[in-house]
C-alpha cells in the first residue's frame, strides 16, 4: 500500500480513497448481483471506499435493497461503507450522475452503469492514470489493436452511436476522442467537484457534456481501454426522434457553455 493509500485509508469514511457512483432507475432486478460485485471489488482492495447509488425516482424496490445493504455493517469492511442518494422524481441518468458524484467523498471518484457491462476490477486501470495525476480518465472501448468491443451491440445501438459520433465531431465537440460514451470515467476530487457543478443535460448526450466542461476547463483528458460487453436491458430506446433529440443537445451543450470558467 503506497503512503497515499495508507493516509486515506486511515481517514476512515470521512475521505475514502475511492468512491464508485452507480445510478439506478428500476434496477430491482440487477442491483442485488451489480452491487455485490462492486463490494466484493472494493473489499478486496487496499484502500478507503464508498459505494454511492444515486436513485433516480425508482417505482421499485431499489431503494429497499441499498438500505438493505447500507444496515449490514457487520458484514462489511470497516473501510467501506455504502450510501444511497435520491431523486424524489425520475430526472434522467445525467442528473443521477450529477447527484451521485456531488455526494460522492472519494479523493477519486468514478462512476459506472449499475449493469457492470465494464466490470468493475477496470476502474484500477483508471485509477493507476489518476495517481499518476491525471485529472480526468474515461474508458474506451477501442482496443490498442484498432477492434472495438461495441461490435456486440444490436445492430440499431451501433447505428445509433455511430450517427451521434458523427454529428459530434462535424460540430466540433471533442472531435479528437473517438469513444465519448463509455460508462467508466474517473475523475480526481477537485475536478469531479468543478466539473459535475456545471453538468445540466440528464439524456443520453450527458457523457459529452461532462468531457466538453473538463476540456473548458482546462483539464487534460486521459483514454485508457477497457473491457466491455453488451447486456441486455438497456433502457436506451431507438427512436425515429433519436437523431433530432442529440442534435438538440449538441446544440444546447454550446450554449449551455459557452465559456465555462474554473470555480
Amino acid at each position: 500500500m503506497t503512503t497515499s493509500e495508507t493516509a486515506a485509508t486511515s481517514a476512515g469514511a470521512d475521505r475514502p480513497f475511492v468512491s464508485i457512483v452507480l445510478p439506478a432507475y428500476n434496477e430491482e432486478a440487477r442491483l442485488p448481483a451489480g452491487l455485490d460485485r462492486v463490494i466484493a471489488f472494493l473489499a478486496a482492495q487496499p484502500f478507503a471506499s464508498e459505494i454511492v447509488v444515486a436513485d433516480d425516482g425508482s417505482r421499485d424496490r431499489t431503494p429497499d435493497i441499498v438500505r438493505k445493504r447500507e444496515s449490514i455493517t457487520a458484514d462489511l469492511p470497516a473501510a467501506l461503507s455504502i450510501r444511497l442518494v435520491q431523486h424524489e422524481r425520475n430526472r434522467g441518468k445525467g442528473a443521477a450522475i450529477r447527484t451521485g458524484v456531488l455526494a460522492a467523498n472519494g479523493r477519486y471518484v468514478f462512476f459506472m452503469d449499475a449493469d457492470l457491462a465494464t466490470p468493475p476490477e477496470d476502474a484500477l486501470r483508471l485509477l493507476d492514470r489518476l495517481k499518476e495525476g491525471a485529472p480526468v480518465v474515461i474508458g474506451s472501448r477501442i482496443q490498442p489493436d484498432g477492434s472495438d468491443m461495441r461490435a456486440s451491440q444490436p445492430s440499431q445501438r451501433r447505428l445509433v452511436g455511430r450517427l451521434f459520433t458523427m454529428m459530434r465531431k462535424t460540430m466540433g465537440v471533442l472531435p479528437d476522442i473517438d469513444d465519448t460514451q463509455c460508462p467508466m470515467k474517473g475523475f480526481q476530487r477537485e475536478a469531479a467537484q468543478a466539473i459535475f457543478r456545471q453538468q445540466r443535460l440528464s439524456g443520453w448526450i450527458f457523457d459529452a457534456e461532462v468531457l466538453h466542461i473538463a476540456r473548458a476547463l482546462g483539464y487534460v483528458i486521459v483514454s485508457v481501454p477497457v473491457t466491455w460487453h453488451h447486456v441486455d436491458g438497456s433502457r436506451l430506446r431507438v427512436r425515429p426522434q433519436q437523431a433530432w433529440e442529440v442534435l438538440r443537445d449538441l446544440v444546447r451543450l454550446r450554449f449551455l457553455h459557452p465559456a465555462v470558467e474554473r470555480r
